[in-house]
């Protein structure tokens, strides 16, 4: 009987470290969707902020659940900040996007930069993979197809300004989430070129 006991309380034991409260917690922020998802200009807002409202994702929590390669993402909260966005579910994984937002640069490029942050955790909260797959801003226009199957990103980089039709360069890259949850550039194709011209319509740039 005593040996059936502390089977038990082992079992508990390890079943609460299992579960990463601080995780479950930082999850529920996110909001549900299913796929497949398109995340462009026109759907960006919706996504991000439904209620047009920054959910701003605390410092520790950037520190502990996004940035904990600090080669690849700051938790400088004077020149970036991290909001929440949508999560998804994908066999064992929990697959979440996140919106970084740079406030200062010198360029076109770097200025005010909106990133899409795919980021796939384990059931536990451990990050098992994350990608920075888009930008936008006066000098990026990207388009984001995802399904289950994979990660279609086209990202538009415009060369010149100031015109009612600007130069621009193509580029689309596809991704995956293999079986162990890392993101993987499974394609990119050739770099194309591109006219950009303002639609009055969605009173956005897009496309010619």
């Amino acid at each position: 009987m005593k040996h059936l006991i502390l089977i038990i309380i082992s079992f508990l034991t390890l079943s609460c470290k299992g579960q990463n409260q601080e995780f479950v917690i930082y999850l529920s922020k996110f909001r549900s969707v299913e796929l497949p998802l398109t995340v462009d200009r026109k759907t960006y807002s919706t996504i991000f902020y439904p209620n047009k409202i920054n959910h701003e994702i605390i410092e520790n929590l950037v520190k502990e659940f996004i940035c904990n390669d600090s080669t690849n993402y700051s938790v400088n909260s004077t020149e970036y900040r991290y909001d929440y966005g949508v999560k998804f579910a994908l066999g064992d994984y929990h697959v979440v996007l996140v919106h970084k937002q740079k406030y200062e640069g010198t360029t076109p490029y770097d200025f005010d930069l909106s990133e899409v942050v795919l980021i796939v955790y384990s059931k536990q909260g451990r990050i098992l993979s994350s990608q920075s797959i888009s930008k936008d801003n006066d000098g990026w226009i990207s388009s984001t197809q995802i399904t289950r199957e994979n990660i279609e990103v086209q990202q538009i980089k415009i060369l010149e300004f100031n015109k009612s039709e600007m130069n621009s360069k193509i580029e689309t890259k596809v991704y995956q989430i293999a079986r162990n949850g890392i993101i993987n550039n499974i394609r990119t194709e050739p770099i194309k070129k591109g006219i950009v011209i303002w639609d009055e319509q969605i009173e956005d740039f897009k496309l010619k």
